[in-house]
């Protein structure tokens, strides 16, 4: 019970704003998200000391301040005192540090976790650097927090949970640190066991983000309870047997008593049926607080969630009464873009828009079932930023479901699986693996027992002969395709697709051009009009190349590692319907990205002996064979971050992964409804109160969505958008803007050249 609360942690007019009594809400907030790992403690600590920076007269000034004359005070304040509280709140947790309470390393974790709450998450000492910035400025408001510190002190002493710290020795290290230095102590010890330690810095650090923004109002963690009707997705067909055979006997093979397992399965054969039954079993035998499916291609988090809501409430795999368990997190969320926009958020607008409780529901992953991307997966556990690590808590105690886990960086899969087994030993995570070919690194984890005869005989009845070009002409190929065939040619970059849709459009009438940078709803109804016609000619990007049900009769394919062939073969003869299907791999040029180029100077040397998907499956543990042992021999990469990781060097992590793992920008996710629909859209995404209410509206008019080859900045594009909507984080071009910003057949790759 606080008795006396005279200093405040925001506006007081705000409900709960005392900072002793918001200190201990976020402190018992924390102890109990972190409890179940063993970080209680460091958590409970970070909790209660993490705004006592703001003690700095800058704050209190303003937050005791009439709200009719905040205005004028804000300009005095900001003449006389920094606009920082992290940075003081650290130094006071550093004066207290000391073995009575907390060891060493908890002392660290709530160190990196004070410093970096309001930032992101780095060393310690790096955050001094904030000091240098404004000495004089910075000078008066540490002489400021010396003085209300004393008075603080005052006011905690009696209670309990303040009672056990060192407040003596905190002021005379205090006062000793006007002027901070790399000192030691300051840096986190070398002796660190990664990525344990890793992990256990980042769980600190998220249980106080969860803590403090999740302060404001009661929430808990859900507990799924969600039975998914996977009836609806059995496929009538020439291959249905094949299907339900290999279905049913991994279900009755296997007891799924592993927490960490593979699930090697051919592309075709109903993966997702199979995954989504083993959470109907093991949600009976183990309590999770949620589900994640996560994969690396928007075309797959765009199928799952259409097998999930269906055409219609008969054909869907959720019941309507779970729909609203369910978050389809993508980057078109609004976080994102206001950090983006706006830099470092401020106290004013954290009280408003990231403090509601739709947006921390939504943004901390707090839903029973979540659909993203494997790059969101990777941000969440390698970032340093506290958007990212805020969802980081949300893995304990739930099944996480790794889709195609092939197309993740072979060199990067031995550190990642690292993680993975400390969530499933300190998290109490359960996770599956899911892929049609598995890489060498991950060959020593528990698989599901799977029937060979089955598989082999779906293989056989699914084979493709296969052949090479390397001097690929789109003249001679187009004119010799019968007229009575369904040809995807795919690439592997919207640069190359945009040049062989003009190249192929010369030839040839009515071809259809498909990438991410078509709105949604465009590429559903051309799928569509694919299963109705006879013949079709497609050029697209990676966005066919898995989860899309259609079938081609003829197939070219750029050259791409040979997991990805193994993908794309899933596109042609789907049903076995064509008696001899021909893939034909072509080269264009020596560009190797979006992908590793080990990998793909493998599969260029690989590719040209191979005649058949036969050839292609045996000679798979070949190729994943060479990448391992290249990945050990040139060690140079998993090193680097391996030897960030021990030291604790967040920021180094981030950037390394940032740098080769995600290579290619994420491009903004923008509305473009048709002119008929704009004002509507507009309208209501204005008068929704709520982020919740935006997040509805998201999932409403997401067939309008498409992605920018960049962002709306970088492209120069920003006077082409709304601006009442972009001040609220939603990217919908002008009225009148709508046909310069999207081109009626190539979509938003229209800005493709715009990067070159």
């Amino acid at each position: 019970m606080v008795a006396f609360d005279s200093f405040y942690a925001r506006p007081k007019e705000i409900e709960g704003s005392g900072l002793i009594a918001h200190s201990l809400k976020t402190a018992k907030g924390a102890r109990e998200i972190a409890s179940s790992i063993g970080l209680g403690d460091p958590a409970f600590y970070a909790g209660l000391l993490h705004d006592v920076g703001k003690l700095n007269p800058y704050y209190q000034e303003l937050f005791s301040s009439d709200p009719s004359s905040r205005e004028n005070v804000k300009i005095g304040v900001d003449r006389n005192y920094v606009r920082a509280h992290a940075i003081f709140s650290a130094l006071a947790a550093y004066g207290l540090s000391n073995n009575e309470v907390l060891t060493r390393q908890g002392w660290m974790q709530v160190l990196f976790a004070v410093s970096g709450h309001h930032s992101k998450l780095t060393q310690f000492y790096k955050s001094l650097e904030y000091c240098n910035k404004d000495k004089r400025r910075f000078d008066k408001s540490f002489e400021g927090v010396g003085v209300n510190l004393q008075r603080f002190i005052q006011e905690v002493s009696a209670l309990e949970d303040f009672r056990g710290l060192d407040w003596d020795l905190c002021l005379k290290r205090f006062k000793r640190l006007s002027k901070p230095q790399n000192e030691d102590g300051f840096e986190a010890e070398n002796k660190v066991v990664a990525p344990m330690d890793f992990l256990d810095f980042s769980a600190v650090y998220s249980a106080l983000i969860l803590a403090d923004r999740g302060s404001f109002f009661d929430w808990k963690n859900p507990a799924f309870n969600i039975n998914f009707d996977t009836s609806v997705l059995v496929k009538s067909g020439y291959l249905s047997a094949l299907r339900g055979a290999f279905q049913e006997k991994v279900l009755s093979q296997n007891e799924f008593e592993d927490r960490l397992m593979v699930l090697k399965a051919p592309t075709g054969i109903g993966k997702t049926k199979i995954f989504l039954d083993i959470v109907n079993r093991l949600s009976q035998k183990r309590v999770f607080e949620r589900v994640f499916y996560f994969s690396p291609l928007l075309a797959l988090t765009e199928d799952f969630e259409a097998k999930l809501f269906g055409k219609n409430e008969v054909e869907a795999v959720l019941k309507q009464k779970d729909l609203e368990k369910v978050l389809i997190y993508n980057h078109a969320f609004v976080g994102s873009l206001l950090k983006k926009t706006s830099g470092v958020v401020s106290d004013e607008e954290e009280a408003g828009f990231r403090k509601t409780r739709e947006y921390f529901e939504v943004e901390s992953f707090n839903r029973e079932l979540i659909v993203s991307t494997t790059q969101r997966l990777l941000m969440v556990l390698y970032s340093n930023e506290p958007a990212d690590k805020e969802k980081l808590l949300a893995f304990k105690n739930s099944f996480l479901i790794i889709d195609e886990v092939q197309t993740i960086p072979k060199f990067l899969l031995p550190n990642l699986l690292s993680l993975f087994r400390v969530l499933v030993d300190k998290y109490n995570s359960t996770i599956l693996l899911v892929s049609a070919t598995v890489p060498q690194e991950v060959n020593g984890l528990p698989m599901l027992n799977t029937p060979d005869e089955v598989k082999d005989n779906y293989l056989r009845l699914t084979s493709k002969r296969i052949e090479f070009k390397a001097g690929f002409d789109v003249s001679l190929e187009v004119p010799v395709l019968g007229s009575d065939e369904r040809v995807l040619f795919m690439v592997n970059t919207r640069r190359k697709a945009c040049k062989l849709y003009e190249d192929i459009s010369r030839l040839k009438s009515d071809v259809v051009y498909l990438s991410s940078g078509i709105k949604k709803c465009a590429r559903k109804k051309a799928v569509e009009d694919l299963h109705s016609s006879g013949t079709a000619t497609v050029v697209s990007t990676q966005v066919m190349e898995a989860g899309v049900d259609v079938s081609f009769t003829r197939m070219y394919r750029e050259v791409a590692p040979l997991d990805n062939i193994v993908q794309a073969m899933g596109r042609l003869s789907r049903e076995g319907e064509v008696a001899e299907p021909v893939l034909t791999v072509f080269d264009l040029d020596d560009d190797y990205r979006p992908y590793s180029e080990l990998e793909m100077n493998l599969s260029k040397r690989l590719i040209p002996q191979l005649h058949s998907s036969v050839d292609l499956y045996e000679r798979l543990p070949e190729y994943y064979r060479k990448v391992s042992e290249s990945n050990k021999l040139n060690s140079k990469l998993a090193d680097e971050l391996s030897s960030s990781m021990k030291r604790l060097e967040f920021e180094d992590v981030w950037a390394f992964i940032k740098s080769h793992v995600l290579p290619v920008e994420l491009g903004d996710s923008v509305f473009i409804p048709d002119l008929s629909e704009w004002d509507e859209v507009k309208s209501r995404f204005l008068s929704s109160g709520s982020f919740d209410s935006k997040g509805a509206l998201y999932k409403r008019f997401s067939g309008f969505m498409a992605e920018l080859p960049g962002t709306v900045e970088g492209l120069k594009l920003m006077d082409q958008f709304d601006d009442d909507l972009f001040n609220i984080g939603v990217l919908l071009p002008k009225k009148e803007c709508v046909s310069k910003v999207y081109d009626p057949v190539i979509g938003l790759d229209k800005w493709v050249k715009a990067r070159e």
